[in-house]
């Protein structure tokens, strides 16, 4: 529950056990410098109360800061009532957490300074690092060089500071903290956005939700999310973590961290920027990230156990929901007082794919036997008949303690602002481990508040509820990777990184996965030297394929035709395929050609690998052909997957229906499309070269019991980014 206090909490609440090791030691002291430090240097602290580096003075000293505040301006005697000093290292006492908004020609040597003074922890606001260009990389490179071998840690560049409410620290020039109060919560958020962390604090003070902890990270040159996030699992006055993400820097890094939470029960929940590729240009240039494929990043975060929300409200409303834990379904029973309110929740939870379940049989009659009667629809609207306490408590009685429900959204209509006796009152009163979520209709601000102290998840858009429960059943427990050894893929011996391999090369190497292939002759780039001998063991119809590392996709040039019948035709097709692809790639390399027999499967697949710039390697698996890229139905995962885990991807896929049983249609053999996921998915462990892309489209998707077949492929060759500082 939250409180409108300034709480006195100990400096020493945070929970540890006696350290076993330098390194637990060190990382207490930082903690305790980052969020409870004792001294405080504001270093280009101003005088003048209109400016930005005047304002973390101010915020500290309003929101009742206990510890010691040390100004530093070479300049002032005095700033805001304080003395003032030229540097840190001429401070008279030891300063634990130095805060830094100098203009960025300057920031380098305060650093050096502070260093120099053993301060533990430097929060560095200015910009100008690695967000701003090539000499902004090179800067924040020296920034870390300067770092090592000493005991200070960084938080920033581009960061605005760090607020625990209940150590009553507000360490920030972001300019909600103006704010007369800030309530006190279990909800602690770390943002890639200054900004951002401001506007999620002040909607929170305004709906009376308070947060614990609120860190901005900006460009994460040292201290990063994943490390803050397993600070804030050993935080005792941490429940929920969220996270409101650009990019993920160190996937590694936040992997484990994910697991330390879902071991302690603490859920995290994020909201990303960089679903679209506007955004991902945005995140970018405003911190700096290396972005990645949005889809391959929410694949990630699914993966590690992180709930992603795609609506900004419901990342303030989610938490109550969250604090349950995870449920065994995804049932959901929907009840309210307003059938127009209740559909706008059903609606919005069908767009979402969300499974609302109708009241069972037993349950109806329980009620029925209190002399309450609902119907089997899977809305139940108690109209203004059932908007008393009586009838509202009964019917939600009954629905959280239905063995056939895993979650209850109850909808409250205009009763909420006026009478909340009448429906809000068997809501808070009522005793259940199951989620629940409520939506009010009208603006009913003494409700919300009623429910929030009561600890139940309270929406006011039918869109956040339905996205927050959405979220909800989506959540998973992140998933075990296999300690599986590094493979040898011996075929990609001899070829240089940077490289796209040939087509015949691609399927060399697909095919020393265990990826089946086509039968397939090659023949040389002269089609009128061709043998005899070789091209009479050729099986027709057949495929023609021109085999050139310069040309990934065919048939775009004309470099693919299909059921070719006999000798003389496969010569000519061949001759004009080269005039086709000379007269537009006339820079073009031809190695030869494919010739394949003809597979007619059920259907095609895509089957992708790639080196995610965000979140390293994934594999993707969707419908294949040339409009692959055009439908986007795809599921994808980091890399490696089992076959187990593959055949649920391929679940995901709407097109792969066809292939189930769908209305009477053949049987595909998907357990094999699975094992090529799987083998192709293994390239996440390649010992001896680094692959950045690969890919077989079209795969050939053959009846039940027959198998796949690759059809074409591609490897891309590269050199996989360096492991960032803080991975």
């Amino acid at each position: 529950m939250e409180r409108r206090t300034r709480l006195k909490v100990s400096r020493h609440s945070w929970k540890s056990a006696q350290p076993s090791s330098k390194e637990n030691d060190q990382m207490s002291e930082l903690i305790s410098a980052l969020f409870r430090p004792k001294s405080i240097a504001l270093v280009g602290a101003s005088a003048d109360v209109d400016k930005h580096s005047a304002l973390p003075q101010k915020h500290l000293t309003q929101h009742g800061y206990p510890g010691t505040i040390f100004p530093i301006n070479p300049r002032r005697d005095v700033v805001l009532g304080l003395k003032a000093y030229p540097k840190v290292s001429e401070v008279p006492e030891q300063v634990e957490h130095a805060y830094i908004m100098l203009p960025t020609e300057h920031v380098l040597s305060a650093v050096e300074d502070c260093i120099a003074a053993k301060v533990r922890c430097v929060t560095i606001m200015s910009n100008g690092f690695s967000e701003a260009g090539i000499d902004g990389m090179a800067r924040q490179e020296k920034l870390l060089g300067m770092l090592k071998g000493s005991q200070t840690r960084l938080l920033g560049p581009n960061a605005l500071g760090v607020v625990d409410v209940h150590a009553q620290v507000a360490l920030s020039a972001n300019e909600v903290l103006s704010l007369s109060e800030l309530p006190a919560g279990d909800v602690s958020l770390i943002s890639q956005s200054g900004s951002l962390l401001g506007a999620i604090l002040s909607r929170g003070v305004a709906l009376g939700i308070g947060f614990s902890k609120l860190v901005s990270v900006g460009n994460e040159a040292d201290i990063s999310v994943a490390e803050l996030v397993e600070m804030m699992v050993d935080d005792p006055q941490t429940q929920v973590i969220q996270l409101f993400l650009e990019t993920i820097r160190s996937p590694a890094a936040l992997r484990r961290a994910a697991m330390k939470a879902h071991e302690a029960n603490k859920p995290i929940l994020a909201y990303r920027l960089g679903r679209s590729a506007i955004g991902q240009h945005l995140a970018v240039s405003h911190t700096g990230a290396l972005t990645g494929n949005g889809k391959a990043t929410s694949a990630f975060l699914r993966d590690i156990g992180i709930v992603e929300l795609f609506n900004f409200e419901a990342l303030l409303d989610a938490p109550a929901l969250f604090r349950h834990g995870r449920g065994t379904g995804a049932r959901i029973g929907v009840m309210s007082t307003t059938g127009g309110g209740g559909a706008l929740i059903v609606d919005n939870m069908g767009e979402r794919n969300i499974d609302v379940v109708s009241p069972s049989l037993e349950m109806q009659a329980g009620l029925a036997r209190k002399g309450i009667h609902i119907s089997d629809a899977p809305l139940v609207d108690l109209t203004l008949t059932g908007t008393n306490p009586a009838t509202y408590g009964a019917v939600l009685s009954a629905f959280v303690d239905s063995p056939d429900i895993d979650a209850v959204v109850a909808v409250v209509g205009s009763s909420s602002q006026f009478r909340p006796d009448r429906a809000v009152s068997p809501i808070v009163s009522i005793q259940t481990s199951k989620p629940l979520a409520v939506f009010l209709t009208p603006n009913a601000e003494r409700s919300r508040k009623l429910l929030r102290d009561a600890g139940v998840a309270v929406f006011s858009q039918p869109e956040a509820c339905a996205d927050a429960l959405s979220a909800w059943a989506r959540w998973q427990a992140p998933r075990q990777h296999s300690d599986s050894c590094a493979v040898v893929v011996t075929a990609l011996d001899g070829h240089e990184p940077g490289q796209t391999l040939s087509s015949v090369d691609s399927q060399n190497v697909l095919a020393s996965l265990g990826i089946p292939q086509v039968q397939e002759w090659t023949l040389s780039a002269e089609p009128a030297t061709w043998l005899g001998e070789t091209v009479e063991q050729i099986q027709f119809p057949c495929v023609l394929k021109i085999s050139s590392a310069s040309i990934p996709h065919k048939t775009e040039v004309g470099g693919v035709k299909l059921g070719i019948a006999n000798v003389n035709e496969l010569r000519h097709e061949a001759q004009n395929m080269l005039v086709r692809i000379n007269a537009t790639l006339p820079d073009a390399f031809i190695e030869g050609f494919q010739v394949q027999e003809m597979v007619r499967g059920l259907g095609e697949a895509l089957v992708g690998y790639s080196h995610d710039p965000a979140v390293g390697p994934v594999i993707s698996v969707g419908l294949g052909g040339v409009l692959a890229e055009l439908y986007q139905d795809v599921s994808i995962r980091p890399a490696p997957v089992s076959p187990q885990e593959a055949r649920k991807m391929i679940t995901e896929v709407k097109a792969f229906a066809q292939f189930s049983g769908y209305r009477n249609l053949p049987l595909g053999d998907l357990d094999a499309l699975a094992d090529v996921v799987a083998k192709m998915s293994t390239l996440a462990k390649c010992a001896n070269a680094q692959v950045a892309e690969a890919e077989i489209n079209p795969l050939a998707i053959l009846a039940k019991g027959q198998g796949v077949r690759a059809l074409d492929g591609l490897v891309v060759l590269g050199e996989l980014p360096a492991a960032s500082h803080n991975a």
